[in-house]
């Protein structure tokens, strides 16, 4: 605009200096020479308005895609952090192996509670020095401390807790000794019949399954850890994406068609008329903020490729570690069941990687999927900004 009226005062100068000439020499002016550069001028000038007409009409259509594509990009990238987050929460690989640590499943083909019974049992029947009451008496106490600890412990705890109960228990045997010419007193003689040997014994016997729950313990922790610190680091970003939807959600509904609402606000059916005031529509205020809002996608998007890497890498590192466990470990206990074992592990493969055969993809494939359909969306948004 700055240009055209720029030629007007051209124009005008250009038709004053004729006029003042034909002053000042007080001869006849070539009136068709003056017309043919106004003209010139004229058709300058129109030139001018159209390529302002078709900047301001070349804008409107960018920053319809930009809209278009950057309110895409933010719809996708918010179900997708609801979906990490949910998981993160809810984890279906983590539920499928945390029945691993419960004493009584038998997931691997046993319940632990069972396998300490029977060394238990069996480790204080070989105790000759004990006679039958007393190892009656024993087993109770046991049986009872199991029952009392197989819902609310881990193995390792009620391991422990089986070891404290043995290694205490106590016999006792009365006897009569003579204080006197005309006095007898009664002696309880209390000993610990349980020996070091017994201990280490029955330590040996459940020393695979104290070894294989120890090492259980630790891939939780580690991947439990990974999670609260996943949650930590990506909180001020889940938070700003947040913000901004609610910013959008100002203009437009996320949750109804995109487009639909984007055409309207563009008035987009009509942009084709003669008369169509493209300038007008670029300095709509609904409109200007949706652009400024999805420009911002471009470092979001960034921040979300890390957000979902970090997390598939956790996934990932703990899939690997259980199935490490299950097969160097779990296999090689003394009661397992080799069949259900494998059975855990292709039910793990399939979480992970998905199955062909149900058409399901993997949580590895969901992720990745839903992240190379924001970078091609990125792409878009990019080639629009600049």
């Amino acid at each position: 605009m700055k240009k055209i009226m720029s030629l007007f005062a051209v124009i005008a100068i250009a038709v004053c200096a004729c006029a003042q000439d034909y002053l000042v020499s007080q001869e006849p002016v070539n009136n068709k020479d003056l017309s043919t550069e106004i003209t010139k001028l004229k058709e300058m000038v129109r030139q001018l308005q159209e390529n302002e007409l078709q900047s301001d009409k070349i804008k409107y259509q960018k920053n319809y895609q930009l809209i278009i594509n950057g309110l895409e990009t933010i719809k996708e990238m918010q179900q997708g952090i609801m979906e990490i987050t949910g998981a993160r929460s809810q984890n279906i690989l983590y539920k499928k192996l945390i029945d691993i640590n419960n004493p009584t499943s038998e997931v691997l083909g046993f319940q632990l509670i069972d396998v300490i019974n029977k060394t238990l049992e069996e480790n204080i029947n070989a105790i000759t020095s004990l006679a039958e009451g007393d190892k009656k008496r024993l087993k109770g106490q046991t049986s009872g401390l199991f029952e009392g600890l197989k819902r609310a412990f881990p193995p390792l705890q009620i391991i422990t807790g089986a070891f404290s109960a043995i290694s205490s228990f106590t016999t006792y045997k009365t006897r009569v000794e003579k204080i006197g010419r005309k006095a007898d007193s009664i002696i309880v003689d209390v000993t610990n019949p349980i020996t070091q040997e017994v201990i280490g014994r029955m330590s040996g016997n459940l020393q695979p399954y104290i070894v294989f729950y120890n090492e259980l313990n630790k891939v939780n922790a580690v991947f439990e850890n990974a999670l609260y610190q996943h949650e930590v680091e990506y909180k001020d970003f889940i938070e700003e994406v947040s913000l901004l939807r609610q910013a959008i959600e100002k203009r437009i509904n996320l949750g109804e068609s995109v487009s639909s609402q984007v055409v309207e606000l563009f008035d987009l059916t009509n942009s084709s008329a003669q008369d169509f005031n493209y300038k007008s529509k670029l300095e709509n205020e609904p409109i200007r903020e949706l652009v400024g809002n999805c420009v911002n996608v471009f470092e979001l998007v960034d921040r979300y490729k890390k957000f979902t890497n970090d997390f598939v890498t956790i996934q990932d590192d703990f899939y690997r570690s259980n199935l490490e466990l299950l097969s160097k470990k779990a296999k090689y206990l003394p009661y397992k069941d080799v069949a259900k074992i494998d059975q855990l592990i292709t039910d793990l493969d399939l979480l992970k990687n998905g199955n062909n055969a149900t058409n399901t993809a993997g949580f590895d494939a969901s992720y990745k999927l839903r992240l190379k359909g924001l970078l091609s969306k990125l792409y878009a948004v990019n080639k629009l900004r600049m």
